[in-house]
């Protein structure tokens, strides 16, 4: 029998010792992940839901999205299913009218994973998101909303990082400089669309002009987002941003190890496979 969640948050979720130190173990290991019986049970609701509330096709959503996306919504019926159904309308108009497969390794896809800078865990010992951004052209609309979810399904491979949360920096001064597309409206919405639960966001590298159309970002993003996790947003310099981490966990390109990972396209991949697909 699958252990209860309760058990699991005292022991699967959790670091066997806590500590910020650089060298600790936890920061290089992976707590496997277990569904736990009630998890499995949230999840056929969610899918039943999807189905015969929202009568959107089974095929249409792989079950370890279903899975992450469920968990990513604290079990919680009418949310999981809320937000998956929104990020599948999203999904439409940007090449993806199929949904997302069982099979999420897309490899002509991993260009697009560009986007994301490599990086290790936080203090707690959950991954880390560090968005740098990219243009993407009309073409490769399809391809990167599959990178998109290839990007959350990997971060939220292992138990620390899919239940007790994870943390966000985005370095808006990495950001592409060149002429805008059009698109980023569209990309921007389905980006906040997928079901995270951030325990520490930190908008880095703004200036005070930066800072106003990142305030009236977040006014779209309340949209989508529940103000409690728009709480935790900071606006804080690059530096500020590489002292929220270990810095062993930063990316190269700020002085850090990256967490060890010289390869996002082959650490996504290798995520993918050890993360688990929930038997329903």
């Amino acid at each position: 029998m699958a252990p209860s969640i309760s058990e699991l948050s005292r022991k699967d979720t959790q670091p066997e010792s806590f500590s910020t130190s650089d060298d600790d173990d936890y920061l290089s290991r992976d707590v496997p992940i277990v569904y736990t019986e009630e998890e499995l049970d949230v999840m056929r609701q969610v899918r039943s839901k999807l189905v015969e509330e929202y009568g959107i096709e089974e095929s249409r959503v792989g079950l370890t999205f279903l899975a992450v996306a469920t968990i990513n919504s604290k079990c919680r019926v009418e949310e999981a299913a809320n937000k998956i159904r929104k990020t599948l309308e999203l999904m439409e108009p940007l090449g993806c009218p199929d949904g997302i497969s069982e099979d999420v390794w897309k490899p002509e896809a991993a260009s697009q994973l560009a986007g994301f800078a490599p990086c290790g865990k936080d203090h707690n010992g959950a991954a880390t998101i560090w968005i740098v951004g990219q243009r993407v052209p009309k073409e490769e609309e399809r391809n990167h909303v599959h990178a998109c979810i290839m990007h959350f399904l990997a971060v939220h491979a292992d138990a620390i990082s899919l239940r007790q949360g994870i943390s966000l920096v985005v370095d808006v001064s990495a950001a592409p400089k060149e002429a805008k597309r059009g698109n980023e409206s569209a990309l921007q919405a389905l980006h906040q669309s997928f079901p995270q639960r951030p325990q520490a966001i930190y908008i880095a590298g703004t200036n005070a002009i930066a800072r106003v159309v990142v305030n009236a970002t977040i006014k779209v993003a309340s949209l989508f987002t529940k103000q409690k996790v728009l709480d935790r947003i900071q606006f804080v310099s690059v530096e500020q941003a590489k002292e929220k981490l270990p810095l062993s966990s930063c990316p190269k390109y700020v002085g850090g190890m990256a967490g060890g990972i010289e390869s996002m396209e082959q650490w996504v991949e290798q995520r993918l496979q050890n993360l688990p697909k929930p038997e329903l």
